[in-house]
């Protein structure tokens, strides 16, 4: 008997696919964009459309908004806008957050103080000369000589100016060598004394960690001598260090400044990053009267483009300023207090306040950064996991990594904390944590292990 044919049908599936509309992708593409990139976006559409307009600056000074906003409208200008006058007395007070929060490069962070001192044009040039001539450690490479040579003046109005700049912030900045870095970040007491004497004539043992060997050369008692030590240990070696060392085009650009203002905080979006544009009136009035058809379509196409990206420019600078805002109010012991008071936190904490999906805060945050009176952060850095502590608040990842700092900083040099003590010593402040994790985050902070941090006698 034949077998019968079948005929198969075709196998239907059913698929659920999310299609963007055209307006929310590119809202979202503006949303996700850098600093950098947006800027280039606007610029690009700005040399491109004849519709999209950039108004004329105005005088920040002369606005109506509130006086927490325009106080720190002003602070920024003050941080970034510094232009040297060249006539004394003409220089802004020094403020204190343009000192730690704008600058994110070491030149940048020296230039502003610079700027600030009351020296003549001839003063600021060597000034800049100088600052150039540091290295990423922040030690001055350049002799007194060439510094004169290059900027035409006599040495001793180099070596003025230099003193000067090593007065600056970090401690230490802009020394010849480890000797006078170190000296340079003494207190006056200390550089006169036995700290000062261990720097000038015991460094290679210091370094060898000899103290025995110190104490004979100075003929003083070893525990006056581990005393000074420990003071020393408390000295950066390399001051530059804590700085961005990319160049200037690589430099991270705060999208939102953030800066207490009475009982809270005042948070002000970057202008230069999202500038207020317009719709040219004059395009909109010409379209009116344009008998061309083509003409009127292609002007209402570019009217529409412009007005899309403004409301996309606007969305972002709105919704970055709300997620700021909940980071500033979840965490405001970290803007009161510094890294050691970071809290845990995750994408579904700031999701809820904001009654948003966590998939809209992780685009927001992506690669976006905000000043703080602590120094400029990347947003996800707010963002952590935590501890258990029973004895009080939880601890971020971040917070931890803190307390291992000062912990290894402060130890005895002799008999160094392993990385299994270090994790049974939090222990007992009632912090759960394993031995492996310790030497995960010790690794990331870059500290040697116990063996290699060990004194010799």
């Amino acid at each position: 008997m034949p077998k019968a044919h079948i005929k198969q049908s075709p196998l239907l599936t059913v698929r659920q696919r999310t299609v963007l509309a055209p307006q929310l992708y590119q809202g979202l593409k503006v949303l996700r964009m850098g600093a950098a990139e947006l800027q280039q976006l606007i610029q690009d559409e700005l040399n491109e459309n004849p519709v999209l307009e950039l108004p004329e600056p105005v005088d920040p000074g002369l606005t109506v908004e509130p006086q927490p906003y325009r106080e720190l409208w002003n602070e920024y200008i003050g941080a970034n806008r510094v232009h040297d006058s060249g006539r004394q007395g003409e220089t802004p007070h020094p403020n204190p957050v343009e000192l730690t929060a704008s600058p994110t490069t070491l030149a940048e962070h020296l230039g502003v103080q610079l700027e600030l001192q009351d020296l003549t044009k001839a003063q600021k040039r060597i000034g800049r000369a100088i600052i150039g001539s540091l290295d990423d450690n922040g030690y001055l490479r350049d002799t007194i000589a060439s510094l004169s040579e290059t900027t035409g003046e006599p040495s001793g109005e180099v070596e003025k100016v230099l003193a000067v700049i090593q007065g600056f912030d970090p401690p230490g900045i802009a020394a010849r060598s480890l000797e006078e870095c170190l000296l340079n970040q003494m207190d006056p007491d200390d550089a006169q004394g036995l700290p000062g004497k261990i720097v000038s004539h015991c460094l290679p043992q210091l370094g060898r960690g000899s103290i025995g060997r110190i104490a004979r050369m100075l003929s003083e008692d070893r525990y006056r001598i581990e005393y000074a030590i420990s003071l020393i240990r408390r000295l950066s070696p390399s001051p530059g260090s804590q700085f961005d060392t990319s160049p200037p085009a690589g430099a991270a650009i705060p999208d939102v400044f953030i800066r207490k203002s009475g009982d809270g905080w005042a948070i002000l979006a970057n202008r230069e990053i999202t500038p207020s544009l317009s719709i040219s009136r004059d395009c909109e009035r010409l379209v009116e009267k344009l008998a061309d058809a083509d003409a009127r379509e292609y002007i209402k196409a570019k009217s529409e483009r412009a007005r899309q990206l403004i409301r996309d420019v606007n969305q972002r600078r709105l919704t970055l300023t709300r997620v700021a805002r909940a980071i500033a109010n979840a965490q405001e012991e970290f803007f009161e207090k510094g890294r050691d008071s970071l809290k845990p936190m995750n994408l579904d904490d700031i999701a809820r306040v904001l009654d948003v999906n966590p998939s809209t805060v992780s685009r927001a945050i992506q690669g976006k950064y905000m000043s703080t009176p602590f120094g400029i952060f990347e947003f996800k850095f707010f963002f952590s996991t935590g501890y258990a502590v029973a004895s009080g608040p939880d601890l971020s990842a971040t917070a931890l990594k803190e307390r291992l700092k000062k912990m290894i900083a402060a130890e005895d040099g002799r008999r160094p904390l392993s990385d299994q003590k270090l994790a049974d010593a939090l222990k007992r402040e009632s912090i759960s944590i394993s031995r492996r994790t310790v030497t995960k985050y010790r690794e990331e902070l870059g500290l040697p292990a116990s063996w290699q941090r060990k004194n010799s006698a």
